[in-house]
């Protein structure tokens, strides 16, 4: 399978590492608005900088979609006219109409169309959905999750992130709390009850460069799943580094588990007095960059095999996040920034 990378910014380049890291996959090249940028990424790699989407189309069997995330929506629409199957990054689009029509197209196309939701492919997280399916904990009462990092503090200018147009995508909840939306319906198999939610939204640096931010950069979610446990929710772009990471915490009728990223890839789990470390290692393809998570990199490449194997067959569908996945995201997400009150 030839796949081609649209945008050559940073998590292009790490789609781009993880198709030659994959195996039965190969890279077609990158293209970018930014010429250089892709040039630059192509010599990096070795591979072929594309003058225009369509001649990646033409070279491409899939195309990856690494763009800001106002672009998703309409390299969505070229990708399927070309006939081509997609992974686009999340969040799935900028509004929840974007989202619904990238998903009617891609319900009328033969196309595999994925939503890069990486962290389903951590090894704590299948490993912590194992043991929720198993029964091990028992009825899963709460569960605790959290993803935290420091860019709004060492990003010193404004950029297209911070404006208002981005709002429902780039702030803390829309860039990193809709992959803890997206974790919650994985890991229980059940939708959130958007009527129950409790939802601070925070913006802790409020100026950049003497220019005012739009969006959130600290967001808190409390609520209920439908059929399943109480949870909270924090992603924050306002945290010290020395306290950045990913943390999920799961208290059940008949033990506990508790993950954070600074302790490597381990899972703490309880099923009486004592706590009991299970490491979940992965393969090691591709190295972690500093600070980020643990099989980060990785999750990657398995998302890559995922998202081929439906391509060509091999895997069924169902093992790849789609675009009913991605717009149920976009609902919950955007429901939960008309509701947030900013405190």
């Amino acid at each position: 399978m030839r796949v081609g990378i649209i945008g050559a910014g940073g998590i292009g380049r790490v789609h781009a590492e993880a198709v030659r890291a994959g195996t039965g996959v190969s890279l077609s090249g990158v293209y970018d608005v930014d010429r250089d940028r892709a040039c630059a990424l192509a010599g990096a790699l070795r591979t072929r900088a594309f003058g225009s989407p369509h001649e990646l189309y033409e070279a491409s069997t899939g195309v990856i979609i690494a763009a800001p995330n106002r672009t998703h929506a309409g390299y969505a629409r070229e990708a399927l006219e070309n006939g081509r199957s997609l992974l686009c990054e999340k969040p799935m689009a900028v509004s929840l109409a974007e989202a619904a029509d990238m998903r009617t197209r891609a319900a009328a196309s033969a196309a595999v169309c994925a939503m890069g939701f990486n962290y389903r492919y951590l090894g704590v997280v299948q490993e912590a959905r194992r043991r929720i399916t198993d029964g091990t904990l028992g009825r899963v009462l709460h569960a605790d999750i959290a993803f935290t990092r420091p860019s709004a503090l060492t990003r010193k200018h404004v950029t297209w992130r911070d404006g208002e147009a981005e709002r429902c995508s780039s702030g803390a909840l829309g860039d990193l709390g809709v992959h803890l939306i997206d974790l919650l319906h994985f890991l229980f198999d059940s939708s959130i009850d958007l009527t129950r939610c409790r939802v601070g939204l925070q913006t802790k640096v409020p100026r950049k460069g003497g220019v005012e931010v739009k969006v959130d950069d600290h967001a808190f979610v409390s609520g209920l799943l439908e059929d399943g446990p109480s949870f909270t929710l924090t992603a924050s772009k306002a945290t010290r580094p020395e306290h950045t990471g990913f943390t999920l915490a799961l208290t059940g009728s008949r033990g506990d588990l508790v993950h954070h990223s600074q302790d490597g890839p381990v899972l703490h789990a309880r099923t009486g007095v004592d706590w009991e470390p299970v490491k979940v290692l992965g393969p090691g393809r591709l190295a972690d960059p500093a600070g980020e998570v643990p099989g980060w990199a990785d999750s990657f490449v398995d998302q890559l095999h995922a998202w081929a194997g439906a391509v060509t067959g091999s895997r069924p569908p169902a093992s790849v996040a789609d675009f009913d996945t991605g717009y149920r995201a976009q609902r919950v997400l955007e429901e939960l920034l008309r509701g947030g009150g900013r405190v």
